[in-house]
């Protein structure tokens, strides 16, 4: 579910800022109405679902599911470079390399080097990752479930002590990567269970 968009304070500050006169109002409101619904119909909505509705949801709908490399990223950050490291699913043979394509409007984006767990599908020659999906870096595997989000614990900001955020990063990173495990170890039950009964 996106955040609520809070239209008339976003009227009350661009007022403030443009010190807009009566006259010129009708032309500052048509513009704020299309820069919003710009923003509706081409923004990133990604639903927020569990975990594991959204692991079952990635199985079930994902070409390809694998750990790999991505060892080179256009200066642009129009593509990447990935090498298969191991296949999740048994569909990609290790040392496999695509060119991926990332999207320009939503998550899951590739702007440097490192691992990643890779839900996705080969679209017109290149690799995309799932919109909305669970592909992430290993070095930061947020998941999109997991909002980082210090409201959720209901406090003032500003009465927060530095060792509150340092905490919470700390437990927000430890349970991302335990996440990532235990979600790399289900695939890897699941594709060798696919094996042997194939083998049969």
């Amino acid at each position: 579910m996106s955040n609520p968009v809070v239209f008339p304070s976003y009227m009350k500050k661009i007022q403030k800022v443009l010190f807009i006169r009566k006259k010129n109002k009708g032309v500052i409101w048509a513009y704020v109405f299309t820069l919003f619904f710009a923003r509706n119909v081409f923004a990133c909505d990604c639903n927020q679902r569990s975990l594991a509705e959204m692991q079952k949801v990635e199985r079930e709908n994902s070409e390809c599911i694998f750990v790999g490399e991505i060892f080179e990223v256009d200066p642009n950050l129009a593509y990447y470079k990935i090498r298969v490291v191991e296949s999740l699913d048994g569909g990609d043979l290790q040392g496999n390399i695509y060119i991926g394509k990332n999207l320009k409007y939503c998550q899951p984006y590739v702007d440097k080097k490192g691992y990643w767990l890779v839900y996705g599908a080969m679209v017109d020659g290149f690799l995309e990752m799932n919109t909305c999906g669970l592909s992430r870096t290993f070095d930061e595997p947020q998941a999109p479930p997991s909002r980082f989000d210090y409201n959720i614990f209901g406090v003032d900001e500003d009465t927060i002590g530095v060792d509150f955020y340092e905490n919470f990063h700390i437990e927000f990173w430890k349970k991302q990567r335990l996440d990532l495990a235990n979600e790399i170890s289900a695939l890897r039950e699941k594709r060798d269970k696919k094996i042997i009964k194939q083998s049969r």
